[in-house]
């Protein structure tokens, strides 16, 4: 960490990355460099140049800063990104869904300046430069008390504002039943137990009587249905798209797994200043992007590493908060 004038160091201390207490240089190396990536990535949309900032030149810088830290740091050749598309894509993907930037026709500009505490923890968005002053993976934030009710929070994110259970129950109550339907393409339906690490959707329907999700069509134009059992009927009742596409369909499938017991915790082990997290079960577009933006992958060398992330320990207290209100589980001590 002394090399070239502390360098790392210096940012470790500027933007209180810490170390975890069994975590290696190497790895704490990595998610330094990572988080500048990020910085000087968001840095790039203040650059002066005679052409708007785009997607591309955001792209460039991040590729440009990633090579020049390898060259610094050699011995990060093993816990960083092997190609450098993956961390452009990885940190233009989360600045775009966590709405830092704004895609305009053939540019991108910054987010207006949007702050909002919760549970010590002012999160931050569109925020000079000069005025970062702590960074969990390549989300901005200062420590500040205030803020107990995560509405607000939620709102800056775009996050679920009613309860899992609620929002099955509030879907139930507006469906529309219709039996025998004739399907052109083959259906699949929602895995209701685990293992789900055998994917999330099963040939097979259930036929219990309880509610659940079906869905057919050719893949990327899917439509969705809830569908249940009246003896040896099956009825469904369609989806708006606009609740299941772009896999917003995680959100109502986390919503019914909630319902029956199923839907696993959400698993973290604190290590000192940091959090490792890992998810049984993929959180809805909105919440997972938010957990990434504020997180590093647990392993840089093969992104997107959506499963298992790592925090800060603050920034994981207040989000852990968030999600519970959703009503999201959290289990503690994985190893």
């Amino acid at each position: 960490m002394d090399k070239y004038n502390g360098l790392l160091s210096k940012v470790s201390q500027q933007y209180h990355i810490l170390r975890g207490t069994q975590e290696t240089e190497n790895e704490w190396k990595a998610r330094l460099v990572y988080s500048i990536c990020g910085m000087m990535a968001y840095a790039c949309l203040w650059d002066d140049t005679e052409e708007p900032i785009s997607i591309v030149h955001l792209k460039r810088r991040i590729r440009s800063m990633l090579g020049s830290y390898k060259l610094l740091y050699s011995e990060l050749a093993g816990t960083l990104p092997y190609t450098s598309e993956e961390l452009e894509d990885e940190i233009t993907n989360q600045f775009l869904s966590a709405g830092v930037v704004y895609h305009r026709p053939n540019r991108i500009v910054a987010s207006k300046k949007y702050e909002e505490h919760f549970g010590g923890i002012l999160f931050q968005r569109g925020i000079a430069l000069d005025k970062i002053s702590c960074v969990s993976g390549i989300g901005f934030y200062a420590k500040q008390d205030g803020g107990t009710n995560p509405r607000n929070i939620k709102t800056m994110f775009g996050l679920e504002q009613e309860k899992l259970q609620t929002l099955w129950q509030t879907t139930l109550s507006t469906a529309s039943w219709k039996p025998n339907p004739a399907f052109e393409y083959s259906v699949e339906y929602l895995r209701l137990k685990p293992p789900f690490s055998r994917g999330y959707w099963v040939t097979e329907p259930n036929k219990t009587g309880t509610v659940s999700i079906l869905r057919t069509g050719m893949k990327g134009s899917q439509l969705y249905y809830l569908y249940r059992y009246i003896d040896t009927v099956l009825e469904v009742s369609p989806l708006p798209q606009w609740q299941v596409e772009n896999y917003n369909y995680r959100t109502l499938a986390c919503a019914c797994l909630s319902t029956y017991g199923t839907l696993p915790p959400i698993e973290y082990s604190e290590d000192g200043a940091l959090v490792h997290v890992r998810m049984n079960y993929l959180l809805p577009p909105r919440e997972l992007e938010f957990l990434k933006y504020y997180s590093w992958p647990e392993i840089c060398t093969s992104l997107p590493c959506d499963f298992r992330r790592k925090l800060s320990v603050e920034v994981f207290a207040a989000i852990k908060n968030i999600l519970s209100d959703e009503g999201y589980e959290f289990k503690g001590g994985i190893t």
